[in-house]
């Protein structure tokens, strides 16, 4: 009993056109651990425990668009196992109509909110509905329902696209000036190039800033030796950003990854653990009273970062008692709580990082679900929207979804790069990106960046509820993603998305 999926390859370029993993989905939208075989054939789901009905998410390369992680599930029906036989379906059509579904089901939720498609969208949608029904007439014959699939689904996945984008526009065109929404950046730039113009250019572009605290592994490490903090740096990168109104968020409080995190704090036990993080909470909030507005109080605790090795529980008691300590300390500071990986493929590879995960791992939503279940107090939620190889419709829906919690929503950190085939942490070796499909629209660029900027601020700003948006990092090389910064150099030179940020504040807000 299983269900496979077969490609039919019609892409004329380069490959791979499939990748290496799949997902599999509930009903809710959330990842969960099954077992699934691919091969240059397709993939097959073998097993999806307790879960009756399912969905799937698997990177396919649709030349026009992009190579990225695309959902299936049956139109909106979901799949079943059928116990008297083994199901094969046609993927280009599985992810045709799954794509075409979506749309509709999103221009009918959208247009309620008053928002009307273009002429130009309704008629790319409707040569997508137009090459699905094409490719229904000839289901028996895989190769041509395959052809015709593969072109409904590019003329879908530009139409999602335009929906999310064109929405996002309409939204902010009639809504009041939004004077509280913050541009924000990640701020070790100071440290990277000269700091007076570090100030200037970063002063036109941003009104609120982070400044990081990471143990070990930042520019300036904070606490490499247990008890020894450095400060010094960081208070007075503060008061410059004080004295030119910038308001400043402090991250993190508690991060176990492995690359900021010291072999003092990995080799304590659960307790220790607790006990260190109360002092350090203490003397930390402490230490900047109501200099640091903002304070990130955990960062990728949903199994994905954990050094010391919690379980679910811990993880909860740890974060409830970190949250409590920061607010006894100051109750004016705002408390957040980070999430990374949005889509959670790693509960699927059961690991935390690079380590296989001790126990079973929750998504993001999963982990944030838990923390409220439990009156965990905290007051904002920061989501990460790297680019990771999913269309906006996906990006949209998964920022959407944490809108449920009532909670102030920052995209904490955001970030693409600016050349080359994909993240340069994930792959460093660039050296030919014709070789490989490209991730969306072509190959990376610096046009490209400024252009996904624009599109993730723009739907930022176009909800109330999310109050900033964060750019990760500012100057390159030296950012999480090696060409994914701002400037292009410690010398100071604009790439494009300085200029579209600055296009963005004078368009939403007069500013130059």
């Amino acid at each position: 009993m299983s269900i496979r999926f077969k490609p039919q390859i019609v892409q004329k370029g380069p490959g791979p056109h499939l990748g290496d993993k799949a997902l599999l989905l509930d009903e809710q939208g959330e990842v969960f651990k099954g077992k699934i075989q691919l091969s240059e054939d397709g993939f097959e789901v073998q097993h999806v425990g307790e879960h009756k009905r399912f969905s799937c998410s698997v990177r396919w390369n649709v030349e026009g668009f992009g190579y990225l992680y695309m959902p299936l599930d049956a139109g909106g029906e979901f799949y079943e196992f059928d116990a008297s036989r083994h199901q094969v379906f046609n993927l280009n059509y599985e992810l045709a109509r799954t794509r075409i579904a979506r749309n509709h089901d999103r221009i009918a939720k959208l247009s309620r909110e008053h928002w009307r498609p273009s002429n130009k969208l309704q008629e790319i949608q409707s040569l997508a509905d137009n090459c699905l029904e094409d490719a229904s007439k000839v289901a028996s014959d895989d190769a041509r329902c395959g052809s015709h699939a593969q072109k409904a689904l590019l003329y879908g996945l530009k139409a999602s696209d335009l929906i999310e984008i064109e929405y996002a526009k309409s939204a902010i065109q009639v809504a009041p000036q939004r004077q509280d929404f913050m541009f924000g950046c990640d701020a070790r730039g100071y440290f990277q190039m000269d700091p007076n113009q570090f100030l200037e250019r970063f002063t036109e572009l941003f009104d609120y800033a982070t400044i990081t605290h990471y143990l070990i592994g930042d520019f300036i490490n904070f606490e490499e030796t247990e008890g020894q903090k450095r400060f010094s740096e960081r208070d007075r990168l503060l008061d410059e950003f004080l004295s030119r109104g910038i308001k400043v968020e402090g991250r993190p409080l508690y991060w176990t990854h492995t690359w900021v995190t010291p072999e003092w704090l990995k080799n304590k036990s659960y307790h220790q653990v607790l006990d260190y993080l109360e002092k350090h909470v203490r003397e930390v909030v402490g230490h900047y009273g109501d200099r640091i507005s903002v304070w990130e109080v955990v960062n990728e605790l949903h199994d994905w970062a954990n050094e010391n090795r919690l379980n679910h529980e811990q993880t909860i008691e740890l974060t409830r008692m970190a949250c409590e300590v920061a607010r006894d300390t100051n109750p004016n500071v705002q408390l957040l709580i980070n999430n990374c990986c949005p889509f959670a493929g790693y509960v699927q590879e059961g690991t935390w990082h690079d380590q296989p995960a001790l126990y079973p791992q929750r998504t993001p939503h999963q982990f944030t679900q838990d923390l409220v279940d439990a009156g965990v107090d905290f007051d904002l939620l920061g989501v990460q929207v790297y680019y990771v190889q999913r269309t906006l419709a996906e990006t949209v829906a998964y920022i959407e979804k944490y809108a449920q919690f009532g909670k102030g929503i920052q995209l904490a950190e955001i970030g693409c790069p600016s050349h080359g085939i994909t993240q340069e942490f994930i792959d460093p070796d660039q050296k030919d990106p014709t070789s490989k499909p490209y991730e969306w629209k072509r190959h990376w660029d610096e046009d490209l960046q400024a252009e996904w900027l624009e599109a993730i601020f723009s739907i930022a700003y176009a909800r109330p509820y999310i109050e900033a948006a964060n750019w990760y990092d500012f100057v390159d090389p030296h950012g999480f993603l090696k060409s994914g910064g701002l400037l292009r150099s410690p010398q100071g030179e604009n790439k494009k998305a300085v200029d579209k940020i600055l296009e963005l504040r004078k368009r939403w807000f007069g500013k130059d």
